[in-house]
Parts: C-alpha cells; structure tokens; sequence
C-alpha cells in the first residue's frame, strides 16, 4: 500500500487579518497532485484538519474543495484517513461530519473499510484498509487528547498539571491496549496514526513547553515497534528517536512568522507483504513567502522594492520603518507600501521623531504624545479603507500647537 503521510493542514486559518484559505487551498491542491502522481493509495492527515477559527460555511467550502480537488483520487479508490487535532472543535467537526456524511467508519462484513472516499475520526478507533493488490493495512488511531473526548472533566482534579497526566494515563493505556482489543489483527501490519506532543520533538519556538501547557509523551509511549508511526501536532518535519519510521510530516504551509523554517512537504512510504518498503521520501511543497522588511531609509529604499521583491504581490510581509523619514509624510510612505505589498500583516514606525520646539509641548505634556496617537490610530485601523485618510487628518491636527 502507497500511503502519503501529511499533518497540520489548518484550512481556513487567518493570520491577523489575512486570510489564509487561497493559500492553504493551494498546498491542498499540489497534495492531490502528488498523490496522483505517485500513485497513492492512502493519504493520511494526522490531525488539525481545520483551525479553530473556522465556521461551518468556512469547513463545508474547504471540504467541497477536498471533494473536487481529490475528484480523481477518489475515482480511482483513493482514501483519505483523517483524526482530529486540538485545533479541531468537536462542535463544529461532528456537526460538518454529520452533514457531509463523513461518518465514524462502518466496516464491511469483512471489518475493511471501503476505499473511494473519506474518513473523519474524533476518537480513537481500529481501522483497516485494503490495497489495490489486496493487501489489507491495519490502523491505529489517536485524535489529541482534549479532555472531552476522554471523558475527563477538569472539575474533578485541581490543576491543570493533573488533567494532563491523566489524560496521558488514558491515551498511553488505550494505546497499549488496542493491541489486545477485538477489532485488532496481530497478524497484519500496523499503522499508528497520532496527533501527539512527542518530549524531544524540536518545536519551532524557543518556548519549552512543559505538562501544564500540552499533554506531554515519551517515545516509549508510542509503542514504537509499529510498521509506520505517522504523528501530527508539531509543525516542523522531523524524525524520532533516531527512528525513520517515526515521523513528523510538518504543516503544509508557514502559518505565523514564528515558522520561520522553509522545510514544507508531505511522507511518501510503502508498505508491502513483509513491512516498511525501504525508506519513507519526504516530498517538500514549496510554502508561502513570508518577508520582514527592516527600511531604514525610506526615501531612498521604497523606488526599489518592488524590483527586489518579486513575490510581493502574494507574499505575507511585516514592515519596520525607521524615523525620520525624510521627505516623505507617514501617510505616503503606507500607501507606497500598500501599492506594492498586498499582503500586509503588520506595519510599524520606529525610531528618533524630531525634536519638537519647546513652545508646542505645554507643561505637563509628555513629548511623545504625538506618536502615542499615531501609534494608537496605526494599531487599531489596521486594515480599514479609511486609516490613510484619518492619520493624514491626525498628522494635520497634531502638528498645530492648539492640538495639544
């Protein structure tokens, strides 16, 4: 069985003010091109289908998209296998679930699943599938463990350190014990599908995460003897223990400018009659361009950016402008920025204002009263049709001395 290995896919995201749902729907695509490609048989996502931020309408789009965009994986048998994530509500999941007829698997009177189609599970669950060959796969598979689908209520310990261990009691044990449950096949090779906080995975922050932040496993939890353990959850790919067979994929796409790496992609692995097919091959997915801009010289540097950056049309910048800015006003410098950035996330002035004369501070004024207004004005009409408008109107208020 040709299986794709991928993670964190986050439709519908917004980043601020972006949104990121064009972005995300191209990464989706070029996953569906691979897959045809390649000639895969099962692609897996393991967990955060969708961000938290998603409504219905917004998760029945992205699916509609899956459904055309995967139109011909899915003709010629194609199954995709999907957990839930923390980024994934259980409201709104079981609810598109429901009407998209994405139900809880329903195994045939053999216990395999029918290709052609897609799965969306929010607990754990032992599935099997079976190839173009006839081979059949067993899987198993580990949604987060938010403590709902546990059945945990954070009522009944004292701190939020508790909740977490026993919501990793609970996975560990089920895990360990799926091996011994009625629907499970020792005879046949196993696929552990996770969405997981592995200790030692390399995250894409400084931040070290400990057990009152996220449910926290050791490497020997996983049981790791399985054929393949294909994890999701943190978004920077990577193996484990040193072992190829465990792995995390990374997101399809940058999604904040905290993921400053450039590594993006999906696993690509076989399984055969004897196991693992030799190595899994990391396909990479080339993610969306994301820029922070530093002009120090706005005069001089603004006639050459968009030269300089080809991609500015599509690509997601941040923009730190240094003070004074010669001889352009605030409000030229935005709407130059804006004709050549389209995608702006973030836009800051910094630096030494001019001196103001005496007589326009009056007593008990500080001297950056100014710049706490325009700062103020800048933050809060981010993205309005009117901020140019109104931080000229401010800038020609300010700089009388009856302003203050």
């Amino acid at each position: 069985m040709r299986i794709l290995h991928t993670a964190d896919w986050h439709l519908c995201d917004q980043l601020g003010r972006l949104n990121r749902t064009d972005d995300l729907k191209r990464r989706v695509e070029r996953v569906a091109e691979l897959c045809d490609g390649h000639a895969v048989e099962l692609l897996i996502v393991a967990g955060d289908l969708f961000s938290e931020q998603a409504n219905v309408e917004q998760m029945t789009d992205a699916l509609d998209h899956v459904r055309v965009t995967f139109a011909g994986f899915f003709a010629r048998g194609g199954t995709l296998l999907a957990i839930t994530g923390n980024h994934d509500r259980d409201r709104l999941i079981n609810s598109v679930r429901s009407g998209m007829m994405l139900a809880v698997p329903r195994p045939g009177t053999d216990g395999v699943l029918g290709g052609g189609r897609m799965y969306l599970l929010n607990g754990c669950a032992v599935a099997k599938l079976r190839d173009a060959a006839g081979q059949v796969v067993q899987f198993v598979l580990v949604p987060y463990p938010l403590a709902n689908r546990y059945g945990v209520s954070a009522a009944d310990y004292r701190t939020k350190e508790d909740v977490t261990r026993e919501l990793k009691n609970l996975v560990t044990g089920w895990v360990g014990r799926a091996t011994g449950c009625d629907d499970f096949d020792a005879t046949l090779h196993t696929v552990l599908v996770a969405h997981l906080h592995v200790r030692g995975s390399e995250v894409t922050t400084a931040y070290k995460v400990n057990d009152r932040d996220d449910v926290l496993f050791d490497f020997a939890d996983l049981h790791p003897s399985w054929a393949y353990v294909a994890l999701g959850h943190i978004h920077k790919p990577q193996t484990l223990g040193g072992a190829s067979h465990v792995r995390y994929p990374g997101s399809l796409d940058r999604l904040d400018f905290g993921e400053t790496h450039g590594d993006h992609g999906v696993i690509l692995f076989d399984l055969g009659p004897d196991g693992l097919v030799g190595e899994p091959t990391r396909l990479p997915i080339p993610p969306t361009a994301f820029h922070t801009l530093d002009i120090a010289d706005a005069d001089a540097e603004l006639p050459g950016l968009a030269a300089k950056y080809p991609d500015a049309a599509t690509a997601i910048v941040r923009l730190r402008v240094k003070l004074p800015l010669g001889t352009l006003s605030r409000v030229e410098v935005e709407q130059k920025l804006k004709a050549i950035f389209h995608r702006r996330h973030e836009l800051s002035f910094a630096g030494d204002e001019p001196d103001a004369p005496a007589a326009a501070t009056p007593s008990g004024v500080s001297a950056g009263f100014d710049e706490v207004v325009r700062g103020y004005l800048t933050a809060h009409l981010d993205g309005d049709a009117d901020r140019a408008a109104v931080l000229e109107l401010a800038d020609q208020f300010l700089s009388t001395p009856e302003a203050t």
